[in-house]
């Protein structure tokens, strides 16, 4: 067990499998760990794993390209200090403005608004340069 797995399961209660999860990218990985770490953070779920019908969270969207409704399944849920819950996607930043990353985005939001949750989209490079929580 390395020191960083001995820390991570010291926060274990806030997540759940949270030494088994399989992230995409480090700024993925970065989001995680900093939020599970934050104490403005209850709890926190990397829901970007559960894709193709494997869990409940998943929002329909409009495909531009494809011309088609699509499922669309962000990276994380958090549940605030306040209570309040936040949506979050990570995104390289050259996927940013991406029209398909708009489009999930644009059907995050009004979810997310009728939900009385926050949605919220990181570039990596912002996760690999600060703490988010502390901006």
């Amino acid at each position: 067990v390395t020191n960083k797995d001995a820390n991570l399961q010291k926060y274990a209660h806030k997540s759940f499998h949270a030494d088994t999860y399989c992230f995409d990218s480090r700024p993925e990985k970065e989001c995680f760990l900093q939020y599970i770490t934050n104490s403005k953070v209850k709890e926190v779920y990397f829901t970007g794993m559960f894709t193709a019908n494997q869990g409940d969270l998943s929002i329909q969207y409009y495909d531009p390209e494809t011309r088609r409704i699509r499922h669309y399944y962000p990276d994380f849920l958090a549940k605030m200090a306040d209570d309040s819950y936040q949506l979050i996607e990570v995104k390289g930043d050259n996927k940013i403005e991406d029209a398909v990353v708009k489009a999930k985005a644009e059907a995050a939001k009004e979810i997310a608004t009728e939900s009385n949750m926050d949605y919220i989209i990181y570039a990596g490079s912002k996760l690999m340069t600060s703490n988010v929580l502390d901006d």
